[in-house]
């Protein structure tokens, strides 16, 4: 063993020894009534004062603002920034950032039945809607971790509302939620047989087709043409509404915002602290002259990159049927860690993913890497609040998405039982071994 595989073997047991079931449950109670606290003060800060602190769950806002373009009869300026940041000040008054609408136009439609009320009320709605949405998901990993669900239901769901994830997501109000829904509820009806709904259910992924871009590889590598022909039906006529709604001049405008200098600057690059893939922690360790060329070369390349080692694995199980559960957890890991645009409070569609692996495959490494992400998602803005004093590169690669490294390394813990045919039933513990 080299030393540094004998550092890296030392540092895994210290953390893992530090896990313990007591600890399991006041260090989530302490930080899920911190997150509570600072999430209520913040909405009745942005609630009381929006000009100075910003809008209320400023995420959704973008959403809502869609939707009332839509019933303004305005959709060929859906994706105009400039109209956008009127209608927000219309309704909200002077906003300091533009929430920037940029999903396609069914999104915008969906949000439509929102929009018809006062902001403030829409968006305390939609927060209620997406914490309701992450009870029940959690509620329904039975299927990926029974023996979990089974004696530990309550530390899981502490667990879950105490991450940075959902801190982020409901505090900004995304939706991430419904996407995490959509996901669970797909896997459930794959693994049932029921083949051609779960193509259809996890065809609502136009709504966030980044999310969703290795599901007709996948399903095509599996055979699973039934699922296949599900998916297409609903992603096509998810985006037939899109045209419908703001004709191909539109789509191709929604396209150009998504590649435009502005969303680059402001998303790509901006927010690229606050991103979880291996292209943003990649981007973030690189020096910052070089983002001209490189930004696009790891928006193109890596979700192949990640793709095509999936595809390699897949392959090897070719001769014996894997486990459906696994092959679309790990497709669903794939798809975070390769995606060049996921952030924070997308890490909650990982929450199955670490349930089925402390509950089938728990060991110093899962646990310790688990914990590790964690920490360092809520050392993140800290490192980014350093990097914005240090302002130089390579002191200012603190500021990199360092959690991306624990979350491959569980991506890598995925791919060991679906290359070597290990059956979960053989290798899940008696108790929940992995929480505690």
């Amino acid at each position: 063993m080299t030393k540094g595989r004998q550092v890296l073997a030392i540092l895994v047991q210290r953390i893992d020894s530090f896990i313990t079931p007591d600890r399991l449950r006041v260090y989530p109670m302490i930080f899920a009534v911190m997150s509570g606290v600072a999430l209520l003060a913040s909405s009745v800060t942005r609630v009381v004062l929006p000009a100075a602190q910003g809008p209320f769950l400023p995420d959704y806002l973008a959403h809502w603002t869609g939707g009332g373009l839509l019933l303004a009869g305005e959709p060929a300026a859906l994706y105009d920034p400039q109209v956008q940041q009127a209608f927000q000040e219309r309704a909200l008054g002077p906003v300091t950032t533009l929430a920037w609408f940029v999903s396609p136009a069914v999104v915008a439609a969906s949000y439509a039945p929102l929009a018809l009320m006062p902001y403030n009320l829409s968006a305390l709605i939609w927060l209620a809607v997406s914490a309701a949405l992450l009870v029940a998901c959690t509620l329904s990993l039975s299927l990926f971790a029974p023996q979990l669900m089974l004696h530990k239901r309550k530390v899981v769901l502490l667990a879950v509302f105490a991450s940075p994830a959902v801190f982020e997501l409901l505090g900004g109000g995304q939706d991430s939620a419904f996407v995490l829904a959509v996901w669970l509820l797909g896997i459930r009806f794959l693994s049932a047989g029921h083949n051609y709904s779960a193509g259809a259910i996890l065809g609502l992924g136009f709504a966030k087709p980044q999310l969703f871009v290795l599901v007709p590889i996948v399903l095509l590598a599996t055979r699973n043409f039934r699922a296949l022909a599900g998916f297409v039906a609903v992603f096509s006529l998810l985006a037939g509404v899109s045209v419908g709604l703001v004709g191909v001049d539109g789509m191709a405008r929604w396209v150009s915002a998504l590649s435009s200098p502005l969303y680059t600057e402001q998303v790509q690059q901006g927010q690229a602290w606050k991103m979880i893939g291996l292209p943003s922690l990649v981007q973030g360790l690189l020096p910052p002259a070089w983002a001209g060329w490189t930004a696009p070369v790891l928006t193109v390349a890596a979700l192949p990159v990640g793709a095509a080692i999936l595809l390699f694995h897949l392959c090897r199980t070719r001769k014996r049927p894997a486990d459906p559960v696994l092959v679309w957890l790990t497709t669903l890991a794939t798809t975070v860690v390769f995606s060049p645009h996921i952030a924070t409070y997308d890490g909650v569609l990982l929450v199955p993913v670490l349930a089925y692996l402390l509950e089938y495959h728990s060991s110093p490494m899962v646990r310790a890497s688990t914990v590790g992400a964690l920490g360092l998602l809520w050392l993140g803005p800290v490192f980014h609040q350093i990097a914005v004093q240090l302002a130089v590169w390579p002191l200012d690669v603190i500021d990199a998405p360092w959690a991306a490294l624990p979350l491959a390394v569980l991506w890598r813990e995925l791919l060991r039982p679906l290359s070597t045919f290990e059956n979960p039933v053989k290798t899940m513990h008696p108790h929940p071994q992995g929480l505690t």
